[in-house]
């Protein structure tokens, strides 16, 4: 049996993972450790997660016994990109390094990755879809009980992406691209498809009956069609953007019908599907995929971008060595760095800083009030309507905040979103996902199939009449879905404990969460960063598993 480091394969999303005989124990970005959002801290090497690994497991490069990558290059080639790279030191790339290190195509990565999370038995169709790897922007493969066999790419030359489409589009609104993808997504229930926007998209990609999306030129024509659009002020109109995002999810949605239907005519026998690459960061394409008849259960990777590919990798690894023979079934996803009570007071004690600002808490707080942690007291704060931040035990893998690094809220307040906007500084326009208690999320949403993957909050469901205007802050205010949580106590008990104790107060077994951060920074890893966001009035108080800290 082996232990197996995952590294990024380029420039963005960079973390690493580590993979000790078959188990999964630890996986996390770098812009957690660094505290710089990816896209403004790019072609960096992930010293602080492979740190991470060093301390908590005593394995690093040298030490480990085999180096995993997602490959954009060969071997060789890899190396001269390490030096355009922040490199790593020098005594890294040493020959033993090099000879431990194997490479996997990059959507390879993206569909081991999910598909050996999955839990899936039996017959699965692996399909992955991005803005591009190196020579493809998706794969599709055929599973069955570990094994796996590519039965089709779509290759970059040849090919259009429906992702890449979504973030050159992203930026006409003004947003980043790789960043802001999801504003666009929220725009789309305010919006109303339109036929000419809709005939215009069509001329630049199109599905073309043999699993691929097509489009020569694609990007120069898409280039001019956004261009003409914001010459007509389709991208500052209020409700022209959001038609125009309208008509991007359903010319998406159309495109992907003729792929996933053609794709279950070819293999009606397998009836689950496991999902990655960026493209299914939109939950509601995740939606749309999972109402269709085609398939019993889907499952998206919960890192299902580039982050993930450095568990990808280390997975293809592993199930090369059968050390992983089957899908394994996540418990959780709580993989990052914790905090014990001294690391906790030596993080809080030493001065950190960042481009944006430096803080010392123990030096720079006002007075703090410390009471000792205590379940039905959270849960009393969380009635009276306060925010609060958690900072428990390990941080999330992947993108979405899930108890340990969260905000939460009580969600029966309709102007929710637009407080939390403010005190957070943020310019959502999606609206912030509820956590539910597993044993609820059939009374509360139409959940019928898929359950699995909501544990990692990665699908929408539509939410159910009575529940609506229960829950206001949580649910879209026009079609009426919502993101939820699905949490099951053995994943979270402290957590669960908490959202339970405040359905006794309440009536309901749910609350809104969201991310621990404020605008333009990356969901918060350290106690210093939670106490900041306290400081800057962004929360009324921060809960660990010990103590409860406010203002005085």
């Amino acid at each position: 049996m082996s232990k197996i480091i995952g590294l990024p394969s380029h420039f963005h999303d960079t973390g690493t993972c580590l993979i000790i005989d078959g188990e999964i124990v630890f996986a996390e970005e770098e812009e957690k450790l660094t505290g710089i959002k990816s896209i403004y801290n790019q072609e960096i090497w992930p010293t602080k997660t492979l740190e991470v690994i060093k301390k908590e497991f005593d394995t690093d490069l040298e030490s480990c016994d085999y180096i995993a990558q997602a490959r954009p290059y060969t071997l060789d080639q890899r190396m001269r990109k390490f030096q355009s790279m922040s490199a790593p030191p020098e005594e890294t790339i040493t020959n033993s390094f090099k000879n431990k290190l194997k490479s996997f195509s990059h959507h390879r990565c993206h569909a081991m990755g999910s598909y050996f999370t999955s839990g899936m038995e039996g017959k699965v169709i692996a399909f992955s879809h991005d803005g591009a790897g190196v020579r493809s922007s998706g794969k599709v493969y055929l599973c069955e009980d570990g094994r796996t066999d590519l039965v089709h790419s779509q290759w970059v030359g040849d090919c259009a992406s429906i992702a890449g489409v979504w973030g050159r589009c992203t930026k006409s609104y003004g947003w980043v691209q790789l960043k802001d993808e999801g504003k666009v997504v929220g725009l789309v229930g305010h919006g109303k498809p339109n036929d000419i926007i809709y005939e215009l998209l069509s001329k630049c990609f199109y599905y073309d009956g043999n699993l691929s999306i097509r489009g020569a030129g694609w990007e120069g024509k898409l280039s001019l069609v956004l261009d003409h659009l914001k010459e007509n002020h389709w991208f500052k109109d209020p409700q022209k953007r959001a038609d125009f995002a309208a008509t991007l999810q359903k010319y998406a949605e159309d495109l992907l019908y003729k792929l996933f239907t053609d794709l279950h005519n070819l293999y009606p026998d397998y009836r689950k599907l496991s999902l990655s690459g960026g493209l299914f960061a939109n939950v509601k394409i995740n939606q749309f995929i999972n109402n269709l008849n085609y398939f019993d259960e889907i499952f998206i990777h919960p890192a299902m971008g580039d982050a993930g590919l450095a568990l990808g990798a280390a997975i293809s690894q592993a199930v090369e060595l059968k050390e992983i023979k089957k899908p394994l079934k996540l418990d959780h996803v709580y993989l990052g760095k914790s905090f014990t009570e001294e690391e906790w007071t030596e993080d809080t004690s030493a001065t950190h800083t960042y481009p944006d600002y430096s803080i010392n808490v123990a030096n720079d707080a006002p007075p703090l009030k410390v009471e000792k942690f205590d379940t039905k007291k959270v849960a009393s704060l969380i009635n009276e309507g306060h925010i609060i931040g958690l900072v428990i035990g390990k941080t999330e893998y992947g993108p979405r905040a899930l108890g340990n690094r969260s905000i939460i809220v009580r969600p029966t307040d309709t102007k929710t979103h637009q407080k939390l906007n403010q005190r957070l500084h943020r310019t959502e326009t999606m609206p912030f996902a509820p956590s539910v208690l597993a044993e609820y999320a059939d009374e509360i949403f139409e959940c019928p199939k898929s359950k699995y993957t909501a544990e990692f909050m990665t699908i929408c469901y539509d939410t159910r009449d009575e529940w609506v205007d229960r829950i206001p802050a949580v649910v879209h205010p026009i079609d009426k879905s919502a993101r939820p949580h699905i949490l099951k106590r053995e994943a979270n008990p402290l957590y669960y404990d908490i959202i339970d104790e405040y359905r006794k107060i309440s009536g309901l077994p749910i609350v809104l969460n969201t991310s621990l951060n404020s605008h333009g920074h990356p969901i918060n890893n350290y106690p210093h960063q939670a106490l900041k966001l306290l400081m800057d009035g962004c929360l009324d108080f921060v809960v660990n598993e010990r103590k409860i800290y406010s203002l005085k």
